[in-house]
């Protein structure tokens, strides 16, 4: 069975030789032990992809390690860049106003789009990136690295989290109190904005599933009411679904945390599966799996404790516990709970993987 028929088939809850793996590794040791050679910034996206080639059936947000930075673009944002991760360290305004001046001027901007173009929390880029050739060109060459492996195409954003870490969670609150119209003529600009991404990349022969997010949870619950998310959130989480699955694309959801105050919520608006079921949150696959029958989970298997300081023994009870409660002929692809970070146990994570083909095949 090759791995996209291993995915299409788990997600559908038909017959599969063994339970699908997935994950994004971001562990360099994993990789050098896998490979058997030593990763640089030069040949990390090399190394990367013959890892999970070698290791898992599915993958998303594949990138190239770079060097450590810090930088500013052109409207202020200042961002620090180190191996894997990107992260917003400071904002060009600093009160409520300055905040809504930068949204109005967003929004203008969100009219403007080309072929590619995504915004998320780092701001506007191309997913294809500078190049003369085309998306499928370029899509497929990093599959072709990749081999059997189905390859997520670039996360989609609903826009929530753009938004709110753009901002900055006290001015995106602040401005939600005293202005809910332009928060919310915003977060529908970036959902528009996106749907149109959508539908010019979206190519089911490329790629069976799709990862949308937003966080919006933390490890004991929600960062945002139930009542807002109905409001703002929801709705626009829906359009991107109904928009990938007019391409005939499955939908995996993202968001890391406890969802479970919202899971029916998220059932409405159609999702196909969730990641990546963080149980140390309190997302537990057996209570999805009995609510939820036809509702597919990606990961499960915490890379917050368990991965980085547990056992041998203690990871491969938790997969055979993960396959036997949420396994139910499909429904789920197992890995870790985010991803395989610097953290993990090199050993453990070949046990989990290890436990899982094996115990899946009974």
């Amino acid at each position: 069975m090759t791995a996209r028929e291993r995915v299409v088939n788990a997600m559908e809850f038909k017959p599969v030789d063994r339970i699908p793996l997935f994950d994004l590794v971001q562990n360099i040791p994993l990789i050098e032990y896998c490979t058997g050679e030593r990763l640089t910034l030069k040949n990390g996206l090399d190394l990367l992809c013959k890892t999970i080639s070698m290791k898992l059936d599915a993958t998303r947000g594949i990138a190239s390690p770079v060097e450590e930075k810090t930088f500013a673009d052109k409207d202020g944002f200042i961002y620090k860049q180190e191996w894997w991760t990107t992260w917003l360290v400071d904002r060009p305004y600093k009160d409520v106003q300055g905040l809504v001046n930068y949204i109005k001027k967003n929004i203008e901007e969100l009219e403007d789009y080309r072929p590619g173009d995504i915004w998320t929390f780092a701001g506007k880029a191309n997913v294809w990136g500078q190049s003369d050739k085309s998306p499928r060109e370029q899509f497929m060459e990093l599959q072709e690295k990749l081999g059997d492996t189905v390859l997520f195409p670039s996360e989609s954003p609903v826009g929530l989290d753009t938004a709110w870490i753009r901002a900055g969670m006290e001015l995106f609150s602040y401005a939600y109190v005293e202005d809910p119209d332009i928060i919310s003529s915003w977060l529908q600009a970036l959902a528009d904005f996106e749907v149109r991404r959508i539908h010019d990349v979206a190519d089911v022969d490329l790629s069976p599933v799709t990862l949308v997010y937003a966080d919006l949870a933390f490890k004991t619950g929600l960062m945002f009411s139930p009542k807002f998310l109905r409001k703002e959130f929801f709705p626009r989480l829906k359009q991107l679904v109904d928009a990938w699955h007019s391409h005939g694309i499955k939908v995996i959801y993202h968001s890391d945390g406890n969802l479970m105050e919202v899971m029916d919520d998220f059932v409405a608006a159609g999702v196909d599966g969730i990641n990546p079921v963080e149980t140390i949150a309190g997302m537990d696959i057996g209570v999805i799996r009995q609510r939820y029958p036809q509702l597919t989970m990606m990961g499960g298997i915490d890379c917050s404790q368990l991965l980085p300081y547990g056992t041998e023994e203690e990871v491969e009870a938790e997969v055979k516990k993960a396959i036997d409660q949420g396994f139910s002929g499909g429904g789920l692809l197992l890995g870790s709970t985010t991803e395989i970070h610097p953290d993990c146990k090199v050993e453990n994570v070949l046990k989990m993987w290890n436990v899982a083909t094996t115990y899946s095949r009974r």
